[in-house]
């Protein structure tokens, strides 16, 4: 088939690690045989488009719009281009939930026409489940998930966020896709020496929790236990973890990476024995799912739909967000995985989400949509 996919959210120049759980979405549905073309809206951006912008991304042909509110005009022709688009195309794909904001006139346009095309959404967004984790101006216009009921067939990376956007959906449209889980390389072994190595993979904001996170170690250490955490990411509460760590006397055992390469966060996955993030809220979780690939038990809290797959086989998660019952967590991880080899771990998530598999589960919703259009 051909399949137009449209993303208010994919790489570009500027920002090649912009979402790329869209990019692998689209490998996958490639690796099935299908004819891929891309439009990424640059939906109200500040950025000027360069002057290369349409081009080949990975092997994939995207065409970048700009499409910003404040200058009509931009709206104007990005509908213009999405309408000729999907008279290229045999199955319309959006990805983000601001895409279908942006495809629903052209859409409609071509199907009162006569020209309308089947059309398959995939959401990844925490903000379709919990609105209220977002801002509180979303969750007053989080009605606007009424939109979930035109596209034919709807899938979520979780269950949970399927589930949410069946609601808002045609009858029975919704089905869980999750993300592509790649494994970086061969499985290495923990060693679950001394320290004891942790290693979180997120931004520094609140959702996810580094303060809490710092103060877990200390926990550990006041029990007694020599543990070191590596935290990769960065953000803006870099200054005040920082600060925590040379109050608690932390400058030792807690190393603030900042943002690496994809292959580099992959190297501190591997060199950790744990993957320890006791955030706020997720939807699929990718960083755990990749720790998991690379053959590490997760600690997290029970916050979101990655129990899909995170489960007592492989990971530790709680309801209590407090350092004493995250220590503890850990604590009892160390038991339950030091002696469990690392292949064990990352044999089914490596399977579970490969592109093949997630690849097969998106020709199963073109088809399911192309029935109902």
């Amino acid at each position: 088939m051909k399949i137009l996919v449209v993303a208010t959210w994919y790489p570009h120049e500027e920002r090649p690690a912009e979402a790329p759980f869209n990019a692998e979405h689209v490998e996958a549905i490639r690796g099935q045989g299908h004819e891929v073309r891309v439009v990424h809206v640059r939906l109200g951006t500040a950025l000027a488009l360069p002057a290369d912008a349409n081009g080949i991304w990975e092997g994939v042909p995207v065409r970048r719009v700009a499409a910003d509110p404040k200058r009509p005009q931009t709206v104007l022709a990005c509908q213009r281009l999405l309408a000729r688009e999907m008279g290229w195309a045999d199955v319309v794909h959006t990805m983000a939930f601001s895409s279908i904001l942006l495809v629903l006139p052209a859409w409609s346009a071509r199907s009162v026409a006569g020209r309308g095309r089947p059309w398959v959404h995939t959401e990844h967004w925490n903000g379709v489940v919990n609105p209220a984790s977002v801002s509180p101006l979303w969750q007053k216009l989080s009605g606007l998930r009424s939109v979930l009921r035109f596209p034919h067939v709807v899938t979520g990376v979780t269950r949970q966020l399927a589930a949410e956007m069946q609601r808002f959906a045609r009858p029975d449209a919704a089905r869980v896709i999750p993300c592509v889980v790649k494994g970086r390389g061969p499985v290495l072994p923990s060693t679950f020496a001394k320290p004891l190595k942790l290693v979180a993979v997120g931004g520094l904001i609140p959702r996810k929790r580094p303060l809490s996170t710092i103060q877990t170690i200390a926990w550990l250490r006041d029990q007694g236990v020599p543990a070191h955490l590596t935290w990769v990411g960065d953000g803006p509460q870099r200054t005040e973890c920082e600060g925590l760590v040379a109050e608690m006397g932390l400058q030792d055992s807690v190393t603030l990476a900042g943002s690496v390469r994809p292959v580099e966060v992959a190297d501190h996955l591997s060199a950790a024995d744990l993957f320890f993030l006791p955030t706020e809220q997720e939807n699929f979780f990718t960083s755990a799912a990749e720790a998991l690939a690379a053959g590490r038990a997760v600690v997290a809290t029970r916050v979101g739909g990655f129990s899909d797959y995170a489960d007592d086989s492989n990971s530790r998660l709680v309801d209590d967000p407090r350092p004493e019952v995250l220590g503890a967590a850990i604590l009892d991880a160390v038991e339950a995985f030091k002696d469990v080899p690392a292949e064990s771990i990352a044999t089914p998530i490596r399977e579970r989400f490969s592109p093949e598999t997630v690849g097969a589960l998106f020709d199963t919703a073109y088809l399911a949509a192309v029935a109902r259009a």
